[in-house]
């Protein structure tokens, strides 16, 4: 089956909502955000969710819907930055996508996070700089397995960073590309 999805996953910040709405724009693909399908069906933000039934129930709800989102054709998928966590949301989305890893520095995370806020449910409250170091290092390991191609978005704008998905992509078989 050749698969016409690309999933891009890495950590938060990394810039996969704004590189995805381009991306899909540039390709002629639908945009689709894990985060915004999960908050639109559950009728809450994802801090809502999070601080009233926990991140394993937010870790459950964002499995349906990337086992729905994975099954479509034709999309860019901007996925949440733990979605590599669980090995079946890995699985749904290399059978209908080539999985892009984002990788981005934790520098350039603390950089775009801006003043603290409660929007990241896991870096709210003081040690956001070790939390992100933290847990960057501990999902490096999960977005090497799951990617298959990976580009390094450190002082790239939006504009390059889609110009080198575009470039691997082509270099890459079964993407159903024509770019």
């Amino acid at each position: 089956m050749e698969r016409s999805n690309v999933a891009l996953v890495g950590f938060m910040c990394a810039g996969k909502s704004a590189v995805g709405w381009r991306l899909a724009s540039r390709l002629g693909k639908t945009f689709v955000e894990t985060d915004s399908v999960i908050e639109g069906r559950a009728g809450i933000s994802i801090a809502e969710i999070f601080s009233r039934w926990g991140e394993q129930r937010f870790r459950d709800l964002e499995a349906d819907v990337v086992r729905d989102v994975a099954a479509g054709t034709d999309s860019v998928i901007a996925c949440g930055g733990g979605v590599v966590l669980r090995p079946e949301n890995v699985a749904c989305l290399k059978s209908g996508a080539v999985v892009v890893h984002l990788l981005v520095s934790a520098d350039d995370v603390i950089e775009r996070l801006g003043s603290p806020s409660d929007v990241r449910p896991l870096l709210s409250g003081s040690g956001r700089e070790q939390r992100v170091t933290e847990l960057l290092e501990y999902r490096g390991p999960f977005y090497s397995r799951a990617a298959e191609l990976t580009v390094d978005t450190t002082g790239l704008s939006v504009d390059e960073v889609v110009e080198r998905i575009v470039e691997s992509l082509g270099e890459h078989e079964g993407t159903g590309t024509t770019e």
